[in-house]
């Protein structure tokens, strides 16, 4: 019975060491960006995108793009990194920046467009809310395509590509539109995070990571925002941003 006792002792030991080193792991990670104003987001290259000193960053470049004309940047859409978006709402002007953060060209959007995304070749996803719609915007014949029905909520966030735009409203509900902008499906997110992507697989709740409701890594307090690319967590705390492994089940 002793024996049996001190092995249980020593494996609840080993077990208490374990965990404090993965907490260890977890909350004193050394920041890979410091003093960002805003996280941006992270593309499939693991390359991050934040704002800095009024300039948008990219890591891995020794430069960055700033617009001392119109200033700070709105929106940015990384989800086309070739084709990177960055909306000036009081300018109704959209820029187009290349994977350098090289400017390509400029145009106009209708008034009242508040938020943007990447669609297609020369399409975006807008919000309208004046109209309140999300429409599929063509930037060079300057004319709107598709347009939803009206939108009851607040939109505070829109993410899109060629098949679907995802919209994530003031009550905490994310709404998917398919390609002719008709609603499709409605989640809620209320008490969770989602990502910047806002691609509902990953979410945290309760300073936990989940992956298709699979909890996977516990995460610090206070997480601002974060994105996963490659297993990998990256997020947002007090104007830093810090990466984690996510261990493999």
């Amino acid at each position: 019975m002793k024996n049996l006792k001190f092995i249980s002792l020593y494996l609840n030991m080993k077990l208490w060491i374990f965990l404090f080193f993965c907490c260890l792991n977890c909350f004193c990670q050394e920041a890979i960006i410091k003093n960002a104003t805003k996280f941006v987001g992270v593309d499939i290259y693991e390359n991050c995108y934040y704002l800095q000193n009024d300039a948008l960053h990219k890591s891995g470049l020794k430069n960055d793009y700033k617009n001392v004309e119109y200033g700070i940047p709105d929106v940015v859409d990384i989800s086309n990194p070739l084709q990177i978006l960055l909306l000036y709402k009081f300018f109704n002007k959209v820029i187009l920046l290349d994977n350098q953060l090289s400017f390509i060209t400029q145009f106009e959007v209708p008034i009242g467009t508040e938020l943007i995304s990447n669609a297609s070749k020369d399409k975006i996803w807008l919000y309208d809310n004046i109209n309140m719609m999300i429409k599929l915007y063509n930037f060079k014949t300057q004319k709107t395509e598709i347009s939803s029905i009206p939108i009851k909520e607040n939109i505070v966030e829109l993410k899109g590509n060629l098949n679907q735009a995802l919209v994530l409203d003031s009550k905490n509900q994310l709404t998917k539109y398919n390609f002719l902008a008709r609603k499709e499906d409605v989640f809620n997110t209320e008490n969770i995070i989602l990502p910047k992507s806002l691609i509902k697989t990953y979410y945290i709740k309760e300073r936990k990571l989940y992956h298709k409701n699979n909890e996977t890594l516990s995460t610090p307090s206070n997480i601002e925002s974060f994105e996963v690319i490659n297993n990998k967590l990256y997020f947002f705390k007090e104007n830093n941003i810090y990466a984690l492994p996510i261990p493999k089940n």
